[in-house]
């Protein structure tokens, strides 16, 4: 997909991942059965995300047609670019290359500065590609200033309209962590392309100015001697005196054009040899670089780079193959009842996609953690539960009535995850009873702080858990089987929508 596609497929996954009164679940799948019905059927799976993104962005913005202007201000406005290349050179026009006085200094002209403050910045550039060979750099003070505003963009925006906010935060989170790559390549463009053009335009400041003045080239220096000069000169423009065949002057000659021994001599040949010098080190650099910027800015524009292996892009895919998928549910220190088990089908399914078909398992004790191949293999109390598939979906259940323990919890996903590298494990904190026991502001508060230690014990796992009130959403579900429509019926409440 291109990044148009890439941007609206991340503004539909904000709003299906974040509640809102603009998008409920019956939109959900009128995008997912629209895109397959669509006369141009996609022969991709990024051809179907694309194609429903673009229907549902539609409905979205009918629906607040603030979203378009959204989306519009992410997309790159190439007067941005051009303004930035033109004020650069209209800035070296506007300065004075040759230096007061109408005397050029050839120790010290600014297009010396210049000339230094490039090789600096090619120096920077060789050691950051050299430490990181992939390309994966510490973001520059440009890109973290842009962040910066963002950030500020993405708080006015909760100010202003707290309804849709929640959705627009998560896209602009999403939007700015995916393009970071492209918008790092299209400033490093823009700021090679405007380099250059300072560089033009204190060339074309310093031709304008000689035609009406005469300069005098010469010298002055408290420490230096003729000789040294003799060495700085030769260093600096000895290239370009070789490419122009302009002779640089000798040890004797420089010493007569000391300015206390007399008014120097015509610039001419010395601007020659600073512009022919600029151009080899400063314009033709920067211009092959802003053109691989430029290069890299298009090939990641045709070719929008999206990470679609996680839980919102693989229950698409799967209710786009029709694929069935087989979840193993491991209540861990909890008796799962039999009236939850229809809320956990309607959360997994929001998680996993339709076409779920669950395996409970009996209650695991704490201990579980320390032979869990035993338990994999069926649960030697001979209960009712079936040998873990090698590739099937593991959902982990706790309740958020139980303290997070390391020792015991977290040990258990660990050696889960060990076990079972290739299965997709997925950990589910049921907060029903908790929410019996616990209710009105005090209950609020202490649900946020046990959900912060399961969030807190499960990072250093890698994981996120996903926190449900199942009492709820069973009532939801039996809802559903009865014919409900309504966005409320069908939504899980409690759910972290990931």
């Amino acid at each position: 997909m291109n990044e148009s596609d890439a941007r609206a497929v991340l503004l539909l996954r904000a709003f299906e991942c974040v509640p809102t009164v603009l998008w409920s679940e019956t939109d959900e799948a009128w995008a997912s059965d629209a895109a397959r019905r669509a006369e141009d059927k996609p022969a991709s799976f990024e051809q179907f995300l694309a194609l429903r993104a673009a229907l549902a962005a539609a409905r979205l913005i009918k629906r607040d047609a603030r979203l378009g202007t959204l989306l519009t201000a992410a997309t790159p406005h190439g007067w941005l670019t051009w303004a930035a290349i033109l004020g650069a050179f209209a800035l070296g026009v506007a300065s004075n290359a040759i230096g007061p006085s109408g005397r050029v200094n050839i120790l010290a002209p600014p297009l010396l500065a210049l000339l230094a403050w490039n090789c600096a910045v090619y120096l920077v550039l060789v050691l950051r590609a050299i430490a990181t060979p992939q390309g994966d750099v510490a973001p520059g003070p440009l890109r973290r200033a842009l962040r910066r505003a963002a950030d500020r963009a993405r708080a006015w925006v909760d100010a202003a309209d707290p309804g849709t906010a929640p959705a627009v935060t998560r896209f602009a989170s999403d939007w700015t962590a995916a393009s970071g790559a492209l918008y790092g390549a299209r400033i490093a463009a823009v700021v090679h392309a405007a380099a250059a053009a300072l560089a033009i335009g204190a060339l074309a400041s310093l031709y304008l100015r000689g035609i009406a003045f005469e300069f005098r080239a010469g010298w002055d220096s408290t420490f230096l001697t003729a000789h040294n000069v003799h060495t700085i000169v030769a260093f600096v423009l000895g290239p370009a005196a070789h490419l122009s065949g302009i002779e640089l002057p000798d040890v004797a000659r420089l010493a007569r054009l000391h300015f206390s021994a007399g008014s120097g001599e015509n610039a001419a040949p010395w601007i020659h040899l600073y512009a022919l010098t600029t151009g080899l080190a400063i314009v033709l650099p920067r211009t092959l670089l802003a053109a691989v910027a430029l290069w890299r800015a298009r090939a990641m524009t045709r070719r929008f780079a999206l990470p679609l292996g996680d839980d919102y892009f693989l229950r698409l895919r799967r209710a786009l193959s029709g694929e069935p998928v087989e979840a193993t549910v491991l209540p861990y220190g909890y008796r799962l009842r039999e009236d939850l088990v229809g809320g956990l089908q309607t959360a997994l399914e929001r998680i996993l996609g339709p076409n779920l078909t669950l395996r409970v398992s009996a209650s695991l004790p704490h201990g579980a953690e320390d032979d869990v191949r035993v338990w994999l293999a069926g649960p030697p109390d001979g209960s009712n539960a079936a040998p873990l598939a090698r590739d099937a979906v593991v959902v982990v259940v706790f309740a958020l009535t139980t303290t997070p323990e390391r020792e015991t919890h977290g040990a258990f996903v660990h050696a889960l995850a060990a076990e079972r590298p290739s299965a997709r494990l997925v950990v589910m904190v049921d907060e029903s009873e908790f929410r019996r026991r616990f209710t009105g502001a005090e209950g609020a508060r202490r649900n946020a702080e046990r959900r912060g230690a399961w969030e807190r014990l499960l990072r250093d796992e890698e994981l996120e858990p996903v926190f449900v009130d199942l009492s709820e959403a069973a009532a939801d579900s039996v809802a559903s089987r009865r014919g409900a429509t309504s966005p409320s019926a069908t939504a899980v409440p409690g759910a972290s929508r990931k």
